[in-house]
Order: structure tokens, then sequence, then C-alpha cells
């Protein structure tokens, strides 16, 4: 995933950085260095892990419910 398509699918999901990361148990600059593609000037990835739950949160209901997202997604 990349950080483009990382910062669309949190968009997609309603969210603010800050609200992703309590969702994902990460903190907020984790997840804008994420969107960024690097944190204090190192390459940073969206670790595979992350980026397989935020791919199941887009398609499913139930695994927003289960990260305590309770926004809808526009295809819904």
């Amino acid at each position: 995933m990349t950080p483009e398509e990382f910062k669309q699918a949190r968009a997609a999901l309603g969210l603010t950085a800050a609200e992703f990361g309590a969702a994902f148990d990460v903190d907020g600059r984790t997840v804008r260095g994420w969107e960024l593609g690097q944190r204090n000037g190192k390459p940073q990835s969206v670790p595979r892990s992350v980026a397989v739950l935020v791919r199941l949160a887009l398609k499913s209901p139930s695994v927003r419910r289960e990260l305590g997202i309770t926004t809808k997604i526009a295809a819904e």
C-alpha cells in the first residue's frame, strides 16, 4: 500500500489521523508518517498487517465495528 493509497483509505473510512491511530492502536504521528512515506527524515512504510486490516475495514462493516469505527463507507 502506497502512502497515497493509505491516505485515501483513511479518508474513505472517515477518520482523522488521530482517530485512525486510536482504532489501530498507533500514534497519530505514526499515521501521518505512513501517509508521507517517511518519519524523522527516514523512509517509513505502512506495515503489511495494517494495510491488510485497512483493506478489510473498507470492505467489511463487522471489521469496522471490531475496530470501533462507526462511520459508514459511501458505497454501502
